[in-house]
């Protein structure tokens, strides 16, 4: 982590011994119980976006993930594993938490299973998150808030876990979250995005056979792209998807398809946002 940011913006990684008043966890289920212990040790609040931490890469399991409301702040504990058995210490970790996204992405490069995909947080500040198997190796997990928010990470080790807690900030989304529709999720474009060619898609899915298909039409209905890419998983986790795509001339207004078509019907599931000509 950057120690040149100024302490009181910077989120912090506390190491904690032990935690042996911590609920334990059932594996591949989020469960309302959050983690109480380690909340004394935690640092500041920060925005910055990004983080790094942990130790060596024992660790190779997404057990569960846990998710609780305090006073201020709501946590999300991701139990971490060696095979099915909980892990000693966190293995190393980066964070990415783009400044006015509304996500918060906890990179894992060691995980190469879990015990869970995905799941809802209720009505607060968080609203969901996607385990995702990521391009490069390992996994990582995107976590969607409602609201702009400030955060803070924790390492719990004997067992393995990593806290992060959201507090709601002030300001504005500086743009639409990602669109999530079916089994589809487009981190890019955005809805309403000015596009230009040559265009990057890009995302996750888990649709049938990893098989994501892409269209881009004008106002008027009409296609002007088309093209099926695979993700890199579909039947463990979500799997990665992106594809670049050679573009004619644009019109000013069009809408961009991703998802499925169904075998049996020829309907379409999936994500359909509005886009702009550059």
């Amino acid at each position: 982590m950057d120690t040149s940011v100024d302490a009181e913006s910077r989120p912090e990684a506390a190491a904690v011994a032990t935690a042996e008043d911590q609920p334990e966890s059932t594996v591949g289920v989020a469960s309302s119980d959050a983690a109480e212990a380690g909340a004394g040790a935690a640092g500041p609040f920060g925005s910055e976006p990004r983080a790094e931490g942990g130790d060596g890469f024992e660790a190779d399991t997404l057990l569960a993930v846990r998710h609780g409301a305090h006073e201020g702040f709501e946590r999300v504990v991701l139990d971490l594993g060696a095979g099915e058995e909980p892990a000693g210490v966190v293995p190393r970790w980066t964070l990415d938490s783009p400044e006015g996204d509304r996500l918060l992405r906890v990179n894992l490069s060691s995980a190469n299973a879990t015990g869970i995909s995905d799941g809802g947080f209720g009505d607060g500040l968080l609203k969901s998150f996607h385990v995702v198997r990521a391009p490069e190796g390992g996994m990582f997990m995107d976590v969607f808030a409602r609201r702009c928010f400030r955060y803070r990470v924790l390492e719990l080790t004997e067992p393995a876990r990593l806290v992060v807690d959201f507090r709601p900030a002030g300001g504005s989304p500086k743009e639409p979250p990602p669109a999530v529709g079916g089994e589809t999720v487009l981190l890019e474009p955005r809805p309403g995005a000015e596009i230009s060619d040559p265009l990057t898609v890009s995302g996750y899915s888990r649709n049938f056979e990893a098989s994501n298909t892409i269209v881009l039409k004008n106002d008027e209905g009409d296609t002007l792209v088309r093209e099926t890419v695979l993700a890199n998983d579909w039947s463990s986790t979500w799997g990665y998807f992106e594809a670049t795509l050679n573009l004619p001339p644009l019109p000013n207004k069009g809408t961009l398809k991703v998802g499925t078509e169904s075998a049996r019907d020829g309907s379409f599931e999936g994500v359909e946002i509005p886009v702009r000509g550059g």
